[in-house]
Formats: structure tokens, C-alpha cells, sequence
């Protein structure tokens, strides 16, 4: 059995991050032989990094439990989805912090990413890119970005099914495909 983690990206009340992550497991959970499990950045609660070395060197080791718990958790997983809001032309803040305290645990990792937002995440997904060129996580060709009152409105329901369901499944698919060709 191959375990998918998906990561949270907002700790908002009632963020749209949440049905967007549903939305993700229900149809990650469609493909056999593969469990799900989410990351819920808000409930890991990660300090700020705070590390006096950083996590690529090689003496890096860090006594907060959390950090731990969370270097376990992306270490078990053949491969994980960032669900991604954009704020402020970027990824959030919650997202990368959670990033920045791992590094060997990321290297060619498979990896998705799905966002959403006023511009398709397209300004998060390019910072993402951008981050990947140092962490080089296994990321696909096909990235998922969903628009605010084109495909989902912002509490999260679907407005155009159609899309969405091509746009997600296209990004899935390609991450499955790679995780079950390892």
C-alpha cells in the first residue's frame, strides 16, 4: 500500500484550503492500493524555524517534537500534494515554515501541487517552482490551479465540475503514476 500525504496550506477558520483538501482525498482515495493521510499544519503547530543549523546539513537535528512528528510523517509517505492558497502572490506563510524545517526528507520525493486563488496560484505555484530548485522534491509537469468564480468560488464549492474534476485529476494521476513506477 502506497501512502499519499496531503498538506494543508492555511490555518484560517473556514478556509476555502479545507474543502479543497477534501476535494483531494476523496479522489486520491478512488485509486487502489493507496492510503491518505493529511498533514494539518495548523494542528502540527511547527515553530517558526528557529534552528541554529539548517536542515541540509549533515549534524542538523532538532529537539521539538513537532518537527520531529513531521519529519516522520514525510518521510512514511511515497509521496505528498501541497494544497496551496495563494496569499499575497505567494505561498503561505504556515506552508513555508513547514517547508524550511525539512530538507533530506524532501529530496525526490513525488510530489503534486494543487492551488487555488484570484490568478490559479500561479504566483505560489512559481515560488513553489522556485523553492523546489533547492529541495528537489520529484514535483510533476502537471500542477493544478484553481480560480476563484471560474472554477471554485472563494468558500470552496465547485462551480465548474468539469474543470476542476480535469484539472485535479490530470495532477493525481501523474503523481500516482510516478509513485507506483518506483
Amino acid at each position: 500500500m502506497k501512502t499519499i500525504t496531503i498538506i494543508t496550506g492555511s490555518a484560517r477558520p473556514h478556509s476555502v484550503n479545507h474543502a479543497v483538501v477534501e476535494l483531494v482525498k476523496d479522489k486520491l482515495q478512488k485509486y487502489q492500493d493507496t492510503a491518505v493521510a493529511i498533514a494539518d499544519l495548523e494542528q502540527l503547530a511547527l515553530p517558526f524555524y528557529n534552528a541554529p543549523m539548517p536542515p541540509s546539513a549533515d549534524d542538523f537535528a532538532t529537539d521539538d517534537v513537532r518537527v520531529r512528528e513531521w519529519s516522520k510523517c514525510i518521510e512514511a509517505s511515497d509521496g505528498v500534494v501541497f494544497v496551496a492558497p495563494e496569499y499575497n502572490h505567494g505561498l503561505s506563510g504556515i506552508q513555508k515554515n513547514a517547508i524550511d524545517w525539512l530538507y533530506k526528507e524532501w529530496r525526490n520525493k513525488p510530489a503534486a501541487f494543487v492551488g487555488y486563488g484570484w490568478y490559479q496560484a500561479a504566483h505560489s505555484y512559481a515560488q513553489f517552482k522556485e523553492l523546489n530548485s533547492v529541495i528537489k522534491l520529484d514535483l510533476g509537469e502537471t500542477m493544478t490551479g484553481l480560480q476563484f468564480t471560474k472554477d471554485i468560488d472563494p468558500s470552496g464549492a465547485v462551480l465548474d465540475g468539469a474543470s476542476v474534476d480535469a484539472k485535479v485529476d490530470a495532477t493525481l494521476a501523474e503523481l500516482v503514476e510516478k509513485i507506483n513506477s518506483l
